[in-house]
């Protein structure tokens, strides 16, 4: 696997407008001016896309908004807070480098035995993100990998990177997200470290009112349900693999009352 590590100035302003969080407390500032003299654009550039529908002639309303979000975006790439929201994300970019030379042998090592697949010769470009938003994901059909959270403790950016590669390499369940769980964030992050205990969830995302709270909890949950049949497969893996492992967890629940 190759890794080409990059900040998209676009990706990043448009990744942090439309959080809930925010990345720092002078963003709002932006946020508000970009409201207020944007309103469409801002709507279309934060996931609200119906917003550009409403007019009465929608192709002609959906190009005004178009035109308007070039704007918005020129203005938004000037401001002092994206500045800001670029050089912390640059830091975050050298650190997360550097972290991953150091340990990218070996992380990789771990991770093939652990998920029991051969990991693919793969060009894969990581989009550094910024780190306190805690966002990321796995673009499997483009080999892209989102890469954005705060370094809570020793060598997690690497440990969140190994989850998104596993996602590129595997189907997006409940079941299958759980056991990417439990295999980097967990075992991964003790074996790197070399000291730990299972079940570290991410601290801003167990606060209630997150917008990813309920569908978190559910995977914390589901971890705990299959933590013994993950420890029992780390006994004996002789002829499987986390796909494997996957089959049998959801044969196993699916049989319980």
């Amino acid at each position: 696997m190759k890794f080409r590590f990059k900040i998209n100035k676009y990706y990043l302003l448009i990744h942090a407008l439309g959080q809930a969080d925010l990345p720092f407390p002078e963003w709002v500032n932006l946020q508000n001016r970009l409201w207020e003299k944007f309103p469409k654009s801002f709507y279309l550039l934060t996931f609200h896309s119906e917003i550009a529908f409403i007019d009465r002639e929608p192709l002609k309303g959906l190009n005004d908004t178009c035109q308007e979000a070039k704007r918005l975006i020129q203005e938004a790439l000037k401001s002092k807070e994206f500045q800001r929201l670029y050089q912390e994300s640059k830091d975050y970019l050298s650190l997360v480098k550097k972290q991953w030379a150091k340990n990218q042998e070996k992380a990789l090592s771990i991770l093939e035995y652990l998920s029991g697949l051969k990991l693919p010769k793969r060009n894969i470009t990581i989009l550094i993100t910024y780190p306190k938003l805690y966002r990321s994901f796995a673009l499997s059909d483009y080999n892209i990998i989102s890469l954005g959270y705060a370094e809570d403790w020793k060598n997690s950016s690497t440990v969140y990177l190994c989850h998104e590669i596993m996602h590129l390499l595997t189907k997006n369940t409940k079941i299958m997200h759980a056991l990417i769980k439990l295999m980097t964030d967990n075992e991964l992050r003790i074996r790197l470290n070399k000291k730990g205990k299972y079940f570290i969830f991410q601290k801003p995302l167990q606060k209630k009112d997150h917008p990813l709270y309920d569908y978190f909890g559910q995977i914390w949950q589901l971890e705990k349900k299959i933590y013994p049949y993950w420890k029992e497969y780390l006994k004996d893996k002789k002829g499987r693999n986390i796909i494997t492992l996957e089959k049998e967890i959801k044969r196993k629940i699916k049989e319980k009352p």
